[in-house]
């Protein structure tokens, strides 16, 4: 049985709740709505992760890079130069340090008009073929990795400039860089362009030079990409759903160029076989028998392909064919 509560217990109570000692249960549907927010997830292992679409616009920008640096290469090195992206991954700039073999070729590279810098890692089995095919040999690579003399750095410093005009060219459309060679190390813990645990995504590229295969990195600190993300995603879905209006557009546009195109057409009147003797003894006025007759309908080809079928005759005082029916292909 319930407790029954004294006048006095009844005052001190109204009392408390006057005074606001004392919390009243209100009804969820009168209590005030919540201010709404918008959240996002985040992780504090690995934060500032990149989502899918953004890494989709990365992927085709570090796509297109390779294109153009394959063909910037070839007539430098003389020899045909395959550039192929292997791998893209988020990891922090330590894991990236910790992962560069040592001695190496790094450069620091200033990402004007953004705000940082970014390495490009050349590994030895990549560098050393370059500067010997440079110097007129082979391209032989070398069997202990060792530093850079300053004559080879001088040769890589000329490559990595190579490298950024490919750069420039396959991200113009997004941005107008003026990329430039901050500095050139063979040791990476002596870069640090970032904190060790800030966020970057890695581009991972192997390089194929005639018959020397090497590696190339290329890490991009995510403090530095952030003000172009935007960019990227709209890209990104520009280039996956395509305006209907524009895509009608296109399409009408192709129609009218191809109908526009010129192709050959001939009326075959009928064929035969003939001794190579025959051919030469030919004289003007001579008679050829071919394996058709009047009754039968002509082939027309188009491009080499029969694709009608038609009777001769003549159209004023021209010759002429009437077309009688098209050929389908099965």
């Amino acid at each position: 049985m319930a407790d029954i509560l004294s006048q006095d217990e009844v005052d001190l109570l109204l009392s408390a709740v006057t005074e606001g000692d004392l919390e009243v249960e209100t009804d969820e549907r009168e209590r005030p709505a919540k201010e709404s927010r918008d959240t996002t997830m985040y992780d504090f292992r690995r934060p500032e992760r990149v989502s899918k679409e953004q890494l989709k616009g990365l992927q085709s920008l570090f796509e297109n890079f390779a294109r153009e640096l394959s063909i910037m290469l070839p007539p430098f090195l003389r020899s045909v130069v395959r550039v192929d992206l292997v791998s893209i991954d988020q990891l922090t700039y330590d894991e990236f340090i910790l992962s560069v073999s040592r001695p190496t070729a790094l450069s620091v590279i200033n990402m004007n008009p953004l705000d940082g810098n970014c390495v490009i890692e050349l590994s030895p089995p990549l560098v050393f073929p370059i500067v010997d095919r440079i110097l007129g040999g082979k391209g032989m690579p070398i069997s202990e990795p060792r530093e850079l003399t300053e004559i080879e750095n001088r040769i890589v410093h000329r490559i990595v400039l190579m490298i950024l005009e490919s750069l420039k060219r396959s991200w113009e459309q997004l941005i107008e860089f003026q990329l430039s060679v901050e500095t050139q190390e063979s040791d990476p813990l002596m870069v640090q362009i970032v904190a060790g645990s800030e966020m970057t995504i890695l581009a991972g590229y192997d390089l194929h030079i005639g018959e020397a295969v090497g590696s190339m990195n290329m890490c991009i600190p995510l403090l530095v990409l952030n003000p172009i993300f935007d960019q990227i995603t709209q890209q990104t879905r520009y280039i996956r759903r395509v305006n209907p209006g524009v895509a009608a557009q296109t399409r009408a546009q192709i129609t009218r160029i191809v109908r526009k195109a010129q192709a050959p057409v001939d009326a075959v009147l009928g064929r035969t076989r003939m001794n190579l003797d025959d051919v030469m003894r030919l004289r003007v006025g001579d008679t050829v028998q071919l394996d058709s007759t009047i009754e039968e309908p002509v082939d027309i080809e188009v491009g080499g392909l029969v694709r009608f079928k038609a009777h001769p005759g003549r159209r004023s005082e021209q010759s002429a064919v009437q077309i009688s029916s098209v050929v389908r292909e099965d």
